[in-house]
């Protein structure tokens, strides 16, 4: 079973364009390390140019800490499709960059073990979350000379105890296997303007800007202590719209079960930067989870 791209060309670039700005992206990057000292980290799915770099310093921090075997990627269902909590079985799926394996073992003990997940595919053939994660984790794989492997899920509900069950899943297939995993938590931060339904106030300029970075910031020191009860209360409590809370609060679980203690912000932006626009803001934060 293959899964095509859907969003090349759109999100992200094809052929040497891919390429080029990826190189651009990594131009710091240090040498592949062996400590694996990382269990989890956050990154962005937005357009590369809005997110692109943000999301690189997530993989930058893995491949200088050393690559796992398999990155399992949890990400939003965006489309409504498949299941509420959808593991994707079995194959490979495909990028401008080649091909990446599934590791099917792991998505079948991860099902076995949880009780609300699905092995399930229609949920992510064209859900973008997960898509755009691949050609960092492609780059970083071909630049350390090794062969890695994924666990898509996708997430249409989303709360604390999908989000414990879930984690608390990957840790136990993780350790019945064997399997070396970094779960990779794929989301946006606020989504501000009409577009998104949420404007909640009249604001302009750095006053708007200062505003949705209060907002985020009080987010992301809830994932930063680990609290993915207290993050929830936060986005309930501001009505945020941070799209992917269930596979952060997951990273977190698995992190905490996987002897994580600290967690770190490596960057943070938003979509103004680029497009200077105050009509619709997006915020974009990398996060990496840390073993001592």
């Amino acid at each position: 079973m293959m899964r095509y791209p859907v969003v090349a060309g759109q999100f992200y670039p094809v052929d040497g364009e891919l390429t080029a700005m990826l190189a651009e992206f990594f131009s710091d990057m240090g040498t592949a390390g062996s400590s694996r000292r990382i269990t989890a980290g956050v990154a962005p799915h937005a357009g590369y140019i809005f997110s692109g770099f943000t999301a690189s310093r997530t993989f930058k921090a893995i491949y200088e800490d050393g690559l796992p075997e398999t990155f399992v990627i949890i990400g939003p269902n965006h489309t409504g499709l498949g299941s509420p909590v959808a593991i994707y079985p079995s194959g490979r799926w495909s990028t401008p960059l080649g091909e990446i394996e599934v590791d099917s073992d792991m998505a079948k003990e991860i099902a076995k073990r949880s009780g609300i997940a699905d092995l399930d595919d229609l949920a992510h053939r064209y859900e973008h979350s997960i898509e755009v994660q691949l050609p960092f984790i492609q780059y970083i794989a071909e630049k350390a000379g090794r062969e890695v492997r994924i666990v898509p899920i996708a997430l249409g509900l989303q709360d604390e105890d999908v989000s414990e069950d879930l984690g608390r899943a990957i840790f136990e297939a993780s350790q019945e296997l064997g399997r070396d995993v970094v779960v990779i938590a794929s989301t946006d931060m606020m989504h501000y303007g009409y577009a998104y339904g949420y404007v909640p106030f009249r604001a302009r300029g750095d006053d708007l800007l200062g505003r949705i970075r209060e907002w985020d910031f009080r987010v992301i020191q809830k994932v930063l202590e680990f609290d993915f009860r207290g993050m929830f209360e936060e986005l309930r409590e501001m009505n945020h719209t941070m799209c992917g809370p269930g596979g952060v609060a997951a990273a977190i679980v698995f992190s905490r079960l996987a002897g994580a203690v600290e967690a770190e912000l490596l960057h943070y932006t938003t979509s103004y930067e680029v497009s200077r626009s105050t009509d619709a803001i997006v915020g974009y934060a990398s996060v990496v989870m840390k073993r001592a």
